[in-house]
């Protein structure tokens, strides 16, 4: 299995014959800006000053490498990209507060534009759209409900919020609208946040999912964790050759990747939302692991690290597909989530039928 690499420090990357060389900066304030800077005498854009290394390198062979993961000051050179390139891996950035601000995604040598095609042709087709839209909602949902069920077992008081998050579940089935569909999950979604501070053992002072910019603890781990989530799921639709900006729930359009957004709903609960109450439950990051500035809270380096730690975990935990009889980890259920979805384009399968853990 390849490993996705996640850099923490102001590193400077390049290539040396087939493996990447990974050397941390000297001292350097991580600035997060571009690699280039506007000259005011001139017209032109020019290099921005060199960094040197301070000698600690690390280097790692391109074939045991998934995607990489940035939240330093990164310098890269055209040789690293090109590696990139033929080794076909992603880069996903992410600025200062672990926000995703973009990825590098090499292009597909061996494309097919027919399943780009097919994928259009479902998104413009009403019926065929609402249909995966609320298979997708309906397997989030049933995602969430088995996470308060686990916690029910453990003697939280949870019965509420599982009847009120099945009605909701109910209301989905019979949508005739995306809109609907979304009203309905929107307000499953705020009656489970609700129950986190039952969940999470302790004091809790979270009172609603508030995301820009996220306020307290417990927004902004579930904005970081969204945020690595939703770049696994690029890497893993790159694999599958399908079209990350044309979703079904989520609109096209203002450069987002819609179809990632639209799995990553089938994932946040049994993926990130794990990792949050293992983390806060076993006391390994607190309030104190945050800083505040202008009202936005967000993780040091060492409380993002522990957070990749335990996801990378999670990814990589090997479950049995009950449907499919068979073990599987979860980084490898959602790429077979878009395969998934290929499969049912192309009339290979009859019904779409996304992952659920219950």
């Amino acid at each position: 299995m390849k490993n996705n690499i996640y850099i923490f420090s102001n590193s400077i990357l390049s290539r040396k014959n087939n493996t990447f060389k990974i050397e941390k900066m000297s001292d350097v304030e991580a600035i997060h800006e571009i690699d280039i800077f506007e000259s005011e005498q001139e017209n032109v854009i020019l290099p921005s000053p060199k960094f040197e290394g301070n000698g600690q390198s690390k280097y790692l062979p391109a074939e045991t490498i998934e995607a990489f993961f940035t939240f330093g000051e990164i310098r890269f050179n055209s040789q690293f990209f090109k590696c990139l390139s033929y080794y076909s891996i992603p880069l996903h950035m992410f600025n200062y507060y672990g926000n995703y601000i973009g990825s590098f995604i090499p292009v597909d040598s061996e494309g097919d534009g027919s399943i780009q095609l097919l994928q259009s042709q479902f998104y413009f087709d009403y019926q065929k759209r609402l249909y995966i839209s609320k298979k997708i909602i309906e397997a989030a949902l049933r995602n969430i409900l088995d996470n308060l069920n686990t916690y029910l077992y453990e003697g939280i008081e949870l019965e509420e919020q599982i009847e009120l998050i099945n009605h909701f579940l109910d209301q989905v089935r019979l949508s005739t609208s995306i809109d609907e569909l979304k009203g309905y999950e929107g307000n499953a979604r705020n009656i489970y946040y609700q129950s986190f501070n039952d969940i999470i053992k302790g004091k809790s002072n979270f009172e609603k999912r508030i995301k820009n910019p996220p306020i307290g603890l417990i927004n902004t781990l579930i904005s970081f964790g969204n945020s690595i989530l939703y770049a696994v799921c690029i890497s893993e639709i790159y694999r599958t050759r399908l079209n990350p900006y044309i979703g079904f729930i989520h609109e096209g359009g203002n450069k987002k990747h819609s179809l990632a957004y639209d799995i990553s709903e089938i994932f946040k609960p049994i993926i990130v939302d794990k990792v949050i109450f293992r983390l806060l439950n076993l006391n390994m990051i607190s309030e104190k692991d945050c800083k505040i500035k202008d009202d936005y809270y967000y993780l040091n380096d060492n409380a993002k690290q522990k957070f990749v730690e335990e996801f990378e975990k999670r990814l990589s935990t090997v479950i049995t597909h009950k449907r499919l009889n068979r073990k599987i980890s979860y980084r490898s259920l959602i790429r077979m989530e878009g395969f998934n979805l290929i499969n049912f384009m192309t009339g290979k399968i009859k019904s779409y039928e996304p992952y659920y853990s219950a």
